[in-house]
């Protein structure tokens, strides 16, 4: 089977010929390329003076009792080091309240974006969920998926 790929000129259009297995690769390059971006939605989990705490829901990976998080800190005004936002990836164990960060960086502007401003040294072990406010919402929101 043979297609045609369509390119737009200024005066006409131009055919040009593509084999079947061209375009087979084609389309799944597309088709891979449009499943494996999905949008953030990224959920209000509190606020205070000091930042705004976000947490992604379209990211959740579930496996069992286990679910994989990416969350934002939104600093209200940045810091010294013009650190306005931290993007950490958090693990939850459900099933025994504790917690492991993946990774995290810092960013100058707000919800993690821009240029990495520094790669964040975090403790690679399981760890008890605090219970600060904070630290028990963005657990009570992952595990509630």
């Amino acid at each position: 089977m043979r297609g045609f790929f369509l390119v737009r000129l200024q005066d006409g259009y131009l055919f040009q010929h593509l084999s079947g297995a061209c375009m087979k690769r084609l389309l799944c390059f597309f088709l891979a390329t449009y499943v494996g971006a999905s949008p953030a939605m990224w959920i209000t989990v509190t606020r205070n003076e000091v930042a705004t705490v976000y947490l992604d829901s379209a990211s959740i990976i579930r496996t069992g009792s286990i679910r994989r998080v990416w969350v934002v800190y939104d600093l209200a005004k940045p810091d010294t080091a013009g650190q306005q936002s931290v993007k950490s990836n958090f693990e939850y164990d459900c099933a025994e309240s504790k917690f492991k960060s993946l990774s995290s960086t810092s960013h100058p502007n707000k919800m993690g974006t821009g240029p990495v401003l520094k790669d964040i040294e975090i403790p690679a072990e399981w760890r008890p969920v605090s219970q600060d406010n904070i630290s028990r919402q963005l657990f009570a929101f992952a595990c509630a998926w």
